[in-house]
């Protein structure tokens, strides 16, 4: 949804590049007294939303956010997927993947949890305004 929102406002400001008042001159207006569009402010909330919930999931482990009872043993291939999905800050389970199936299902939960922890975020940050 992010990148769709991105796309939006970009696709929004280039069609909003070529309108306004500005003389013919070659000069531009001061685009910074225009207000931004409120697919940009909600862009800006989702990001800081995101950016929120990949602070709170960073000092997170598997056995915190994860479905243990599918783990054999201890849990480390689970383990070693949420540390690598964190490490490259995987937020998209479609881009989990690995031959052991407890790695991928280590990717997906920390990606899940970025997932809702942002959700969460975006939440309060509603309920704030």
């Amino acid at each position: 949804m992010r990148d769709s929102l991105r796309a939006a406002v970009v696709f929004l400001a280039a069609g909003l590049a070529g309108c306004g008042n500005a003389p013919s001159t070659g000069s531009t207006a001061d685009s910074t007294t225009l207000a931004p569009p409120a697919a940009a402010a909600e862009l800006a909330d989702e990001d800081e939303a995101h950016d929120q919930a990949m602070e709170t999931v960073a000092d997170q482990t598997f056995q915190e956010v994860g479905d243990t009872s599918q783990c054999t043993d201890d849990c480390s291939g689970h383990d070693a997927g949420f540390e690598w999905a964190k490490e490259k800050g995987i937020t998209d389970s479609s881009e989990c993947g690995g031959k052991s199936q407890s790695f991928i299902e280590g990717c997906e939960a920390y990606a899940q949890a970025v997932e809702d922890s942002t959700e969460e975020a975006q939440e309060e940050t509603e309920a704030e305004t």
